[in-house]
């Protein structure tokens, strides 16, 4: 999700050095609570699940709502509300049975026909949902695509079905192997209907404008109002598993001061904190023994999106500059990958590609970064040959571009700083300026092209190349930048439909080509993959990261 999966719980932030004496006041690493308690960096923006586009809000989302799978903590996506899944012999027809006896959280009966509802809700065009693609480029239900693009007005014309009360049918243009996965998507799960109409547009804007089906709720008179800091999630006591809940109450407070963060881990009330700034990591990863030291591998990827739509841009000549090749070969050319790992992100590697590295491994057992990886590497000498090549295609002597990054998260200024100064020195002619936006409206101004290049990052939603691969399609809801890469198209079109799909060797070499495709094209440039270095709590149990999809199910967490 760019979210979601674009920033995670324990997001990369940096801190200040003048506080770190601050935060080293406290010496106990236990929570003075029974309920776990967890930060958020960024304030959440929904709780639509067909409308959520970052991890905060989906963080949140998974924990409170429940689709017909959820993803354990050894990776399998097992069944959830589901209580059983046949597959047909061609990999297109899924029969889904429910678990009987299913209910919301007001105790109305949750059945079939609310996945139906759900689902054509998440691909109607009218609904404006980003993960609709979900649904139709990964997920190949019949005529989701169609439906979402306006061709197909009937909604009863997706391929999905309620037979009974507690069975459904979904029909695929072809086999999806990691459809199971998708299946636990928070798009995926149910919303009530009754709720959505009673509350139309101010659904999900608050906690008490829904209705639940996963394993918490939000506490009464500490839910969220919309703009609050804190609140609180309960057991769900309607919840099909809810003796499996390990916690009666979890809480939660944004914070977004990592210095902040680390004080009040230190203080023993928060059980995890992120300490991502060299300085933070510096000083407190020995922090207890080096017991409490905890590194979140994330299958997440930081990349600058150059805007190649020509609208939207600051001005005329940035429009003509992001559209030429070699001017965005010369800016990839000009960033140094090593020394912003190095300067901001400890534990973190300079990217090598768009599909981060631990994420999936190939049919030999590779990890498929290493297979696919591409030489984005840093050579001035060169980039300044291709800059005075393409300033001469576009006609131009210099080229004045905006760099948009989030305000929520200070390494993201510093990184803005280096970049403005780093890419200026190499390429001459070049002015960077800054447009440092809320976390909120950046992701807005991605996704409406008033950027000119703008820092995102991706986390991967299931296992497997695709959740990265299919970003940059034509029809992608996440194309903010508009490529348009005929190489890249047609290498992911030959891996997503027959024979390839089902060849395992077959899909991750046209994968491979689609890396590659992106490279020759400099259709984008991949800064770094994200591993988070934290403080947690040993005494937190059950509290698993997840590299892919929801990063952490709380539903097996508790503080022993």
């Amino acid at each position: 999700m760019k979210t979601w999966k674009k920033v995670t719980l324990g997001t990369v932030a940096l801190g200040s050095a003048a506080l770190l004496a601050a935060c080293g006041g406290g010496s106990s690493s236990s929570s003075t609570s029974k309920n776990p308690q967890l930060e958020l960096t960024t304030d959440i923006t929904t709780l639509d699940s067909a409308l959520a586009t970052d991890t905060y809000s989906g963080e949140i989302i998974g924990n409170t709502q429940e689709g017909l799978t959820r993803v354990n903590n050894e990776g399998v996506a097992e069944n959830a509300l589901a209580k059983d899944i046949k597959v047909s012999d061609d990999g297109k027809v899924y029969t889904i049975t429910l678990h009987d006896g299913l209910k919301w959280s007001d105790g109305t009966p949750l059945t079939a026909k609310d996945f139906v509802y759900s689902w054509q809700r998440a691909v109607n065009p009218a609904t404006g949902s980003q993960y609709a693609y979900l649904y139709s480029d990964a997920g190949h239900i019949k005529n989701a695509s169609e439906i979402n693009s306006g061709k197909i007005k009937d909604l009863n014309q997706l391929g999905v079905v309620a037979n009974s009360d507690t069975e459904l049918t979904v029909t695929l243009t072809q086999p999806v192997p990691y459809f199971k996965f998708l299946l636990a998507a928070p798009v995926y799960a149910p919303v009530q209907k009754a709720a959505v109409e009673k509350y139309g547009k101010q659904y999900g804007t608050t906690s008490d404008k829904m209705v639940y089906s996963g394993p918490f709720v939000f506490k009464k008179n500490a839910g969220w109002t919309g703009t609050n800091a804190n609140f609180s999630l309960v057991k769900n006591p309607n919840y099909y598993d809810k003796k499996n809940v390990k916690s009666n109450e979890i809480d939660f407070q944004v914070v977004k001061n990592p210095n902040t963060a680390v004080q009040l881990y230190k203080q023993g009330k928060l059980d995890e904190a992120p300490i991502a700034s060299p300085e933070l990591y510096s000083a407190n990863k020995g922090f207890n023994g080096g017991k409490d030291y905890v590194p979140l591998k994330e299958a997440t990827t930081a990349y600058i999106e150059y805007n190649q739509s020509g609208k939207g841009t600051s001005n005329p000549t940035a429009a003509k500059a992001l559209q030429n090749v070699n001017i965005r070969e010369a800016i990839n050319l000009a960033t140094n990958r090593n020394e912003l790992v190095k300067q901001f992100y400890p534990g973190s590697a300079p990217a090598t590609g768009l599909v981060p590295a631990g994420m999936a491994t190939t049919q030999t057992g590779e990890d498929f970064s290493k297979y696919a990886a591409q030489p984005y590497t840093y050579d001035v000498a060169k980039a300044k040959e291709l800059w005075q090549k393409g300033l001469k295609e576009i006609g131009a002597k210099s080229v004045n571009l905006t760099y948009t990054t989030d305000a929520d998260k200070p390494v993201a200024k510093a990184t803005a700083d280096y970049l403005q100064t780093s890419l200026a020195k190499a390429l001459p002619g070049l002015t960077i300026t800054e447009k440092i936006v809320p976390f909120q409206q950046r992701l807005k101004d991605s996704q409406t092209q008033n950027f000119d290049m703008v820092m995102t990052l991706w986390g991967g939603d299931y296992a497997e190349p695709s959740t990265f691969l299919n970003l940059f399609t034509q029809n992608s809801g996440q194309n903010d930048g508009k490529v348009n890469n005929p190489a890249y198209e047609a290498a992911f079109n030959k891996a997503s439909t027959l024979p390839d799909v089902m060849d395992d060797a077959a899909r991750n070499a046209d994968y491979k080509d689609a890396e590659q495709a992106l490279f020759e094209q400099s259709s984008i440039n991949p800064v770094y993959f994200r591993t988070t270095p934290s403080l947690r709590n040993p005494n937190l149990k059950g509290f698993n990261f997840h590299g892919t999809g929801l990063n952490y199910n709380l539903k097996g967490t508790y503080v022993k």
